[in-house]
């Protein structure tokens, strides 16, 4: 099999496509949890530190040690979802049971002072809002988004076996998570200026708010109307937290990409979790041209998925990162030398930084579901569900340990959130832990990725192989039956 990989019997035609109005609804139901990630970075450190009182280097620390529950709770729902049958589906119950939970705790992470929040941390046995609070209700929103977005990623990696097919999925996902975004910076712009109420936690309750209306409306019709694509391989069998971690490992394609993304998604996280602090403390500028910026910069981001999309298609998916990448650091080198007189420029710089945010997005998620089938080509097992928990779980950890180095750099370097009068050290350090820092740690991957080994015809190969294999058992099966 590993012969046929390497490349030696072409593929027969593949199956049918999944069509543009699946792929949308599948897609539309990345945009409210999408609402909610880009706030937890950016306005989450600072509403506790600024608003609320607590320590900027404590803050940073529980965000990363939330994340430790993932070790457990990632690989344990990817392998139950890859074992469960139901009428319903496999992939789908996990998505109806988290969402309720990702909702209340939402709106306790982001509206700590309301009625609701107060009674409900009062049941609990909690009393204000302090660290034990902040930790408690921001691992419940992380575990709420194991059960509802490992699930989904896994359902979308399954919908189509075609090489580009599975990027047009994942690109239509991560536009409307884009669109999820844009709506998270549009909300505080909109309180801003339209109520005259700017400021973190007035956006933090208006995008509290907008999840509880979007969940519902987005994610049920996805879950009624489009169907999960009948399991290839054969039943996976038991596998424990050990073996699966052991057979994942063995894959050397996903060992390499998950290097990979442990580095690029640390540095996008750090320039996230800075960017508030440094348009506010370094550039001097007010909430609403924040909010103005970080708009366009994820804009930018959004109408440039297509470009890396055509791109990939010249270059294949693991080189289109690689230029992303190199993109990133080009003009993330010009950030530290800016300062408050020139924000004119700092927002045509950040435009075009943003626009390769796009191509670290969708492609490594559309390469790790290529990956899956390289283990049903070996095992003849589907594992899609655990190899997507251990692919957040990464994802996550990387993402919590970019916010963990930031703000824990920052405050090592005596930046103190609450004061207008950092020295220049202090803005200095949160300038390169926002630029420079960040691209020099997502370059770190580009060695990997540039020697990736699977592309296009490896995958067809592959593809062409398991659906005949697949068909031959289909055929045994049916004589024994009709025998």
């Amino acid at each position: 099999m590993d012969a046929l990989v390497a490349g030696d019997t072409m593929p027969e035609a593949g199956a049918g496509r999944v069509g543009r109005v699946r792929i949308a609804l599948y897609g539309a139901a990345n945009l409210p949890t999408s609402v909610v990630g880009l706030p937890i970075a950016l306005y989450v450190p600072a509403f506790y530190s600024q608003n609320l009182g607590l320590s900027l280097a404590a803050v940073g620390a529980l965000l990363a040690l939330s994340r430790l529950t993932d070790v457990v709770t990632d690989p344990l729902i990817g392998i139950l979802s890859d074992r469960w049958r139901t009428p319903f589906g496999r992939r789908k119950p996990w998505m109806v049971a988290g969402t309720p939970l990702m909702v209340l705790s939402l709106w306790m992470l982001f509206v700590p002072d309301s009625a609701v929040s107060i009674a409900v941390w009062s049941a609990l046995g909690g009393s204000g809002v302090d660290n034990l609070y902040l930790f408690v209700w921001i691992s419940a929103l992380y575990l709420s988004f194991t059960l509802v977005d490992l699930p989904y990623r896994a359902w979308g990696a399954e919908l189509s076996p075609d090489y580009d097919e599975r990027s047009r999925v994942t690109g239509w996902r991560e536009a409307f998570g884009y669109g999820g975004t844009m709506m998270s910076l549009i909300i505080p712009l909109a309180i801003a200026f339209g109520l005259a109420r700017p400021g973190a936690e007035n956006a933090l309750y208006g995008v509290a708010f907008a999840v509880l209306v979007l969940m519902p409306l987005l994610t049920f019709p996805a879950i009624a109307f489009v169907r999960e694509p009948p399991i290839r391989g054969v039943t996976t069998p038991h596998v424990t937290w050990a073996r699966g971690l052991k057979i994942v490992w063995g894959n050397g394609p996903f060992r390499r990409l998950v290097i990979c993304l442990t580095f690029f998604a640390t540095g996008i996280s750090m320039t996230a979790s800075m960017s508030f602090f440094f348009v506010q403390r370094v550039m001097e500028q007010a909430f609403d041209r924040y909010a103005i910026f970080v708009l366009a910069y994820y804009i930018s981001s959004t109408v440039a998925i297509p470009v890396w999309f055509h791109i990939s298609k010249k270059l294949g998916k693991h080189r289109t990162v690689v230029l992303g990448i190199a993109w990133l650091s080009l003009w993330s080198s010009f950030i530290p030398l800016l300062g408050p007189d020139d924000f004119a420029l700092f927002f045509v710089i950040m435009l075009l930084k943003g626009s390769a945010i796009g191509a670290l997005v969708f492609l490594p998620t559309s390469m790790a579901a290529d990956i899956v089938d390289l283990d049903t080509l070996r095992t003849r097992e589907q594992r899609t569900g655990l190899y997507f928990s251990l692919w957040g779980m990464v994802n996550k950890g990387a993402t919590a340990l970019g916010v963990f180095i930031a703000t824990a750099g920052a405050a090592y370097m005596g930046f103190d959130p609450q004061s207008e009068a950092n020295d220049a050290t202090a803005k200095m350090s949160v300038a390169l832990l926002y630029s420079i820092i960040p691209a020099i740690i997502a370059c770190i991957a580009l060695p990997l990725l540039w020697r990736y080994p699977l592309n296009r015809d490896r995958q067809e190969r592959m593809r062409g192989f398991i659906e005949r294999r697949d068909a031959r058992m289909r055929e045994v099966a049916e004589t024994g039956t009709n025998a």
